[in-house]
C-alpha cells in the first residue's frame, strides 16, 4: 500500500509542477533571494532567503526552501573537495547567485538557476 501512496504522490507532484512554477515565477515586484551567513542552519527556513553555513569566507553549505512552492528544503554543498559542488557569489546588494543550476532529483523535480537573487527556470 505504501508503494501506491508513493506513486500517487509522485504523480501529484508532476501534475501540479507547472502550476506551482507559474505561481512562483518572479514578477518585477517580487522580493529577490538574499543571503544570510549562519553558524548552523535554522530549523525553519525563511522564504526568499539562502542560508550559508560557515565561518568568515569559508562557507561549506547553502540551504533554502524550494522556489517552486512545494516547501521542501534544499541543501547544497559548497566545498570544492566534495561532489556535487556549487559556487555562491555574494553581491553587494545582499542578493546571491548559485552555480551551476539546481536540479532536484526527487519530489517536485524543479530545475532552476539562482542569478542575482532571481530564479530563472530551466
Amino acid at each position: 500500500m505504501s508503494w501506491l501512496l508513493s506513486v500517487l504522490s509522485s504523480l501529484w507532484m508532476r501534475v501540479t509542477l507547472p502550476l506551482r512554477r507559474l505561481l512562483a515565477r518572479p514578477s518585477r515586484k517580487r522580493t529577490p533571494f538574499k543571503y544570510q551567513i549562519v553558524d548552523e542552519f535554522p530549523e525553519h527556513l525563511g522564504p526568499n532567503r539562502v542560508y550559508l553555513a560557515g565561518e568568515g569566507q569559508n562557507l561549506w553549505a547553502a540551504a533554502m526552501i524550494c522556489p517552486c512552492g512545494c516547501g521542501q528544503r534544499i541543501e547544497l554543498n559548497l566545498l570544492k573537495a566534495a561532489r556535487p559542488c556549487w559556487r555562491a557569489q555574494l553581491h553587494q546588494d545582499g542578493s546571491i547567485s548559485l552555480a551551476p543550476s539546481v536540479q532536484r532529483q526527487k519530489g517536485c523535480r524543479s530545475h532552476f538557476v539562482l542569478s542575482e537573487g532571481r530564479i530563472d527556470w530551466c
